[in-house]
């Protein structure tokens, strides 16, 4: 009998392994497939997917793990059903046939300058009253990454204000309105006077803006994108929601080269005048900054190179860092068209002599840098590699691209 119980316990551990094997192939296949191919009208892409699948397109049989050709005459949307083996569902990939496009390529070294769309929490802290009792009187109740957008329904618009108007309720119990994982709530908290000066406060650290340097990537026509990557706070770690900001010149004091365990860093002043505005940012995003600038009409516009068209080889990078508007070579190791992260679609590495005698590779500030392959624009600069500063990520321009809309 013990046997017997044995004898199904190893056939059903066997079939938890086989269904477990599945679903992490199954999850696999997935992820190498993309969730959407952007093709210009009128041009040929070359694709091979390493997946034993068969996609449909239309009345048409594609075999996705031998190379085939899209093309399309006309602007629109088509879809691949792919099916695993030919019969299990694996993914609907949409196929965007758009026009022609250029980009003019930017490369230029920009002070970024935002301001929170509300007042963020950092997070709670504790007061000393005057009554000589420690406070919390915003602990589980505002959490970080909340944003603050009026107290007792008048509308808070920088962290003075907010101050201001907490230390105007005299102790009396306020209601904050709060954006909290992109929904409103309302929360009640009671300030508290502390002994330190005397001012009504809620025991919350809180920040209403924030700024850095980085890459614009592109320009077209007056509108621009820049960075690669959205501006996260640096205490949150979350993604900001802003209400706007500026690019501004920046001021270079110097650049601090990278080494193994230390990414370098451009280093400088953003000084907030009128003669250093170059544009106002308009939205952040997970794959960039966007927003208006006056367009440099005698640089040259690039086509744009979708992913799929994106090669392991030599490349080139625009970048402003010397002060001019230099092209640096670099190589392409390897690129990832699957959407594990959309982020690091491309591992590069700086070639070039000069760079790396300026740099050591790349340097916090970077961010945004746009590579050429083949006269396209393909990506922009994401992440350096802390241990070794020659290398790092880049996302596809398309990314950026969808962003934008």
């Amino acid at each position: 009998m013990r046997k017997y119980y044995y004898r199904k316990l190893l056939i059903a551990l066997f079939v938890i392994n086989i269904v477990g094997i599945c679903a992490v192939y199954f999850k696999y296949c997935r992820n190498v497939l993309p969730n959407a191919i952007e093709l210009t009208m009128g041009e040929k892409a070359c694709l091979k997917y390493d997946v034993p699948a068969v996609g449909m397109v239309k009345d048409q049989k594609i075999k996705l793990n031998q190379p085939f050709v899209l093309t399309k005459d006309s602007v629109g949307q088509d879809e691949i059903k792919a099916k695993l083996f030919g019969t299990i569902p694996l993914k609907d990939i949409k196929v965007n046939v758009v026009k022609q496009k250029t980009l003019v390529p930017s490369g230029k070294i920009v002070g970024i300058y935002v301001e929170t769309n509300g007042i963020l929490v950092l997070e709670t802290d504790m007061i000393t009253g005057v009554d000589g009792g420690n406070h919390t009187p915003s602990a589980n109740k505002l959490y970080q990454g909340d944003y603050i957008l009026s107290v007792n329904g008048s509308k808070v618009e920088t962290k003075v204000d907010f101050m201001k108007k907490i230390n105007e309720c005299n102790g009396k119990e306020v209601t904050l309105q709060v954006i909290r994982n992109h929904k409103k709530t309302k929360i009640k908290v009671q300030p508290v006077q502390s002994v330190t000066d005397s001012q009504y406060k809620i025991g919350a650290w809180v920040r209403d803006n924030t700024q850095g340097i980085g890459t614009m990537t592109y320009v077209a026509g007056n509108e621009f994108g820049g960075l690669g990557h959205g501006i996260c706070d640096m205490d949150t770690g979350k993604l900001m929601d802003i209400k706007g900001g500026y690019l501004l010149t920046p001021q270079i004091d110097t650049i601090q080269k990278g080494k193994s365990g230390s990414p370098g860093e451009i280093v400088g002043s953003i000084y907030y005048k009128e003669a250093n505005l170059l544009g106002t940012i308009r939205k952040n995003t997970k794959y960039g900054i966007y927003g208006t600038t006056q367009s440099d009409k005698k640089d040259k516009a690039y086509r744009i190179g979708y992913k799929q068209s994106v090669k392991t080889g030599k490349a080139q990078i625009i970048s402003c860092i010397s002060g001019k508007r230099e092209t640096y070579d670099i190589e392409i190791k390897s690129v990832d068209q699957s959407n594990h992260d959309v982020l690091k679609g491309m591992e590069i590495e700086i070639t070039d002599p000069k760079l790396l005698k300026q740099t050591n590779g790349i340097v916090q500030g970077m961010s945004g840098t746009p590579i050429i392959q083949n006269n396209h624009i393909i990506g922009a600069v994401t992440h350096v590699f802390v241990d070794d500063s020659t290398k790092g990520y880049a996302t596809f321009i398309e990314n950026m691209l969808n962003s934008s809309k």
